[in-house]
Parts: structure tokens; C-alpha cells; sequence
């Protein structure tokens, strides 16, 4: 009896990037893998037979010509985090199965707010900086409160949102969080306290994380209301995108020095060589380290993996995107 056919839309250096060889030797072990690489002309002719995609960023667009040169497909699970690049209508309407890794990816973006958070709420960015500029007359104790009872205000409880609010639990911080589409229930699970709007979150938080999907109707969200409603010494946090944030409003901000920023993303990215942004003493930034890089990126290889495995033992995929998920995904 043939088995299914798996490709994989990567040349073959690149595969060991995106999947580790234990987790292609599971897939091996019930499915025929087949390379067929990055390009579309020489991809097509090569999928009569395949029943599963398997790829990460640079995923084809699964277009009316792909469906139709592989007419047995059925899945396509993808090794990162947005697929809206993609899966386009006609997939949906075949009713391809489309899975994302965007909960492998969340690991690392939540770890990194979450060391952000304890970090800065003792202070450990700013006594760095002292020390550097003033030496030894800079060495005592910070100023800053600490964790116990500091309170964190989350913008967005997606997946990265709600998996920071799970690791916080741990730290006895006051957790808030604004989310138009989240459920009562799902802030009660991750502990977090619904706040009405925007402006209240930030006036409640002493560090304020963003965490929104980088959609139309969040464009610009963080404002000049919303920054100028932080209190004196708070810290906003972006690892989500730039575009979410207006930034001429955020310099201005920073300007006072009343707040400070830690920016894992600008808009655009990276920032112009003239911006502000890269000489406040204020502002830290860092070139999208957040998401999954290098070693980290085999995590999501393996998620998409274990759908693939899920999705030919005939179970039903865990992370699949329906066609009406779109409207709010990332």
C-alpha cells in the first residue's frame, strides 16, 4: 500500500533550518517526503500526488493553479505564524486544511516580555546605564519598586498575550488586560482583569505590553491619549509590530522623559537611520529578536509537523485556521 505524499516547499539546504531530523524521521516513518522546493514553476508539476504541504515563511500562495496541479491536496501546515500571505480564498473553499505553528511561536515571544517585565521592574536597564556613564558613584541600589504587586498592563489576550498572563501568575504581579474580542472567561483563565479601553490600561499600568494583531482596526491604537495616560517611570513594551503604535507620538512622549520604551519592532523596520528613536537615552531597542530565530524555529517546524501527523492518522488538526479567523489574525 502507497503511502501519502508530504512536500516540503524549501530547497533542500534550507530544511534542516526550519525542521530537526528526529521530527522529519517520525514523519518519514508513515509518509513519502517529497522536496519540491522554493520555486513555482518547477513546484507545480510536481504535486499530482501530494496530499500535504509542509513549509515555513515563503509558503506558495494556494491559488486556483496550485489546487489544480494538485488536485489530491488536502493540508497545509505551516511552520510559522501568519498565514494570510497564503491561504487565499480557493483553499478555503476546497476545504483545505490550513494549521498554524503561531502557538510554537508565542514560546519565545512570551519568554522574552516576561524576562523584559522582572527585569525592569527591578531596575537592571537603567542601573546598567548609570554604571556605565558614572562608574563606581553609580553603584547602590536601584529605585525601581520591583515585582511584588507591580502592575502589567497586557494590550491583546491572542495567543503571545495569554501566554505572558499564564507565566506572570507565577511572579504575584497585578495583571490587566484589553481585549475587544477576548471572552470573560478567557481573562479569567489567564488571570488577567478586563479593562474597558485603552487609556484606562495604560493609566493602571506600570508597564504597559502590546500584544494586537497588526490589522487595519489596531493601526496607530497606541496614541498620543494612551501614551500620555502612563504613569511617570512606566515602560511601554512592543514585540507585536510598529505599525500599531503612532510613532511620532511615542518620541514625543519620550522626549519628556517621563516614560521609557523597550522596542523589539518599529515601523518601518528596522528604523530610519535619522529616527529619534536610536539616540533617546530612553528607548532600547532590538532588531525583532522576540519571535523565533535560529534554534527556536525548529520548535514551530516540529508543531507543524505534529499536525501533519495528526491530519494522516485522520485526527483533527489543533491549530487550524478557518477562513473566518482571518479577519482578526495577525
Amino acid at each position: 500500500m502507497s503511502r501519502p505524499v508530504v512536500a516540503i516547499t524549501h530547497d533542500q539546504p534550507d530544511i534542516g533550518r526550519f525542521f530537526a531530523a528526529p521530527d522529519l524521521a517520525r514523519l518519514e516513518q508513515v509518509a513519502e517526503l517529497r522536496v519540491v522546493g522554493r520555486n513555482r514553476a518547477a513546484q507545480l508539476p510536481a504535486l499530482g500526488a501530494v496530499e500535504v504541504l509542509l513549509g515555513s515563511w515563503g509558503m506558495p500562495k494556494i491559488d486556483g493553479e496550485m489546487l489544480t496541479a494538485a488536485p489530491r491536496l488536502r493540508a497545509v501546515c505551516y511552520a510559522a505564524g501568519s498565514v494570510k500571505g497564503f491561504a487565499l480564498p480557493e483553499a478555503f473553499a476546497r476545504d483545505v486544511i490550513i494549521t498554524t505553528a503561531m502557538h510554537a511561536n508565542a514560546v519565545p515571544v512570551s519568554e522574552a516580555v516576561v524576562a523584559l517585565i522582572t527585569l525592569i521592574n527591578k531596575g537592571w536597564f537603567r542601573c546598567q546605564d548609570r554604571i556605565r556613564a558614572h562608574g563606581l558613584d553609580a553603584w547602590k541600589s536601584a529605585s525601581a519598586p520591583g515585582n511584588y504587586g507591580a502592575s502589567v498592563g497586557l494590550v491583546g489576550l491572542g495567543a503571545i498575550g495569554r501566554m505572558v498572563a499564564e507565566r506572570l501568575k507565577s511572579l504575584e504581579l497585578q495583571v490587566f488586560a484589553f481585549d475587544p474580542y477576548a471572552s470573560r472567561e478567557a481573562f479569567a483563565q489567564v488571570g488577567a482583569e478586563p479593562v474597558a479601553d485603552l487609556v484606562e490600561l495604560a493609566r493602571k499600568s506600570r508597564i504597559l505590553s502590546l500584544h494586537a494583531p497588526n490589522i487595519p482596526a489596531c493601526t496607530k491604537m497606541i496614541d498620543a491619549r494612551v501614551l500620555a495616560a502612563m504613569p511617570d517611570g512606566a515602560t511601554f513594551i512592543n514585540t507585536a509590530r510598529g505599525a500599531l503604535v503612532d510613532e511620532t507620538a511615542l518620541i514625543a512622549e519620550l522626549r519628556t522623559g517621563r516614560i521609557d520604551a523597550h522596542l523589539d519592532v518599529t515601523q518601518p523596520e528596522p528604523p530610519a537611520a535619522g529616527s529619534e528613536l536610536l539616540r533617546l537615552p530612553n528607548v532600547w531597542l532590538t532588531p525583532h529578536l522576540a519571535g523565533s530565530i535560529n534554534d527556536e524555529i525548529r520548535r514551530m517546524g516540529k508543531l507543524a509537523i505534529d499536525e501533519c501527523l495528526r491530519i494522516l492518522a485522520g485526527q483533527p488538526a489543533q491549530h487550524r485556521v478557518l477562513e473566518h479567523h482571518l479577519a482578526t489574525m495577525a
